[in-house]
């Protein structure tokens, strides 16, 4: 009797150890989705996550599991994300990004728009701090809104300019332009590419005129400019193609189109990106 007693122990025992390597051996999956290069983003998702980190700072995760990173236009180099959990087990996934290259667009514009009159500094200024202020709520909501998944925001047009290319503005180099342009007629109606919360709905800016910014969860936002109205306010709530306002041609624009923007925090991210994520 005590000889079977001992081996049930013993086996009990043998059982304990095996998941406990098990354990150590097999780690709890991270599924990822997106794209690892400049201006780019990746998707996560796990199980029983007790905290999140990207070259050793945390970020933010939901209690589904989903956490989101983001590569500024310029990035490079590899980076770690480590995904910690409950169990004290964790997970690291090395991200090497994929060189970009991007192109140079010559442009003829107003020139106000290129050199703004002084008088008009002031109001520019202002505008300016009033993005800067807005944009500080962004990443206060660690719901994945995202999560909805992304739809473009006009139906039909051509793309007329693509993120990242180095724009050159009566023959004056500027920043590189952060966003997509979408040529489509006054009035056509502007969806929300994904589910979010309006984190300013800006009217008549010298850059911008009449636009929207949208906070999608975790640091990523999308904005949408040039609008010649809107459809919502400041702390409204809307879902994935919602009408959030109309085509336009306000603030620096040559004409009726959508500037679409995307970014992660402050990083730069290509909208296309968005448009490719398969959830």
């Amino acid at each position: 009797m005590k000889s079977k007693i001992s081996f049930l122990f013993i086996l009990f025992f043998l059982c304990l150890s095996f998941h406990e390597v098990s354990s150590h051996i097999y780690p709890q999956e991270i599924k990822l989705i997106g794209k690892a290069e400049p201006g780019g983003v990746l998707i996560g998702e796990a199980k029983n996550i007790k905290s999140v980190l990207l070259d050793g700072d945390e970020i933010g995760f939901d209690e589904r599991g989903y956490f989101l990173v983001g590569f500024d236009r310029d990035a490079k180099g590899t980076h770690t994300i480590r995904v910690i959990f409950n169990d004290g087990e964790s997970e690291i996934k090395k991200i090497t990004l994929a060189k970009r290259k991007y192109v140079i667009q010559r442009l003829k514009i107003a020139e106000k728009y290129v050199t703004p009159p002084s008088s008009e500094l002031p109001r520019i200024e202002e505008e300016a701090e009033r993005m800067k202020e807005a944009r500080k709520k962004i990443g206060i909501i660690d719901t994945a809104f995202y999560a909805s998944g992304f739809v473009r925001p006009v139906e039909g047009g051509r793309i007329t300019s693509i993120f990242g290319s180095q724009r050159i503005l009566n023959g004056v180099p500027k920043s590189p332009h952060n966003g997509i342009d979408f040529a489509v007629d006054e009035g056509t109606p502007v969806l929300a590419a994904a589910d979010g919360i309006v984190t300013i709905a800006g009217n008549n800016f010298y850059y911008n005129g009449n636009f929207v910014l949208l906070d999608h969860g975790q640091g990523l936002n999308t904005v949408y400019l040039h609008m010649s109205k809107l459809n919502v306010q400041t702390g409204t709530k809307v879902k994935k193609g919602e009408i959030i306002g109309w085509v336009g041609s306000t603030g620096r624009a040559t004409g009726s189109h959508l500037h679409w923007g995307a970014q992660w925090f402050t990083k730069r991210i290509d909208p296309m990106v968005l448009l490719n994520l398969k959830f």
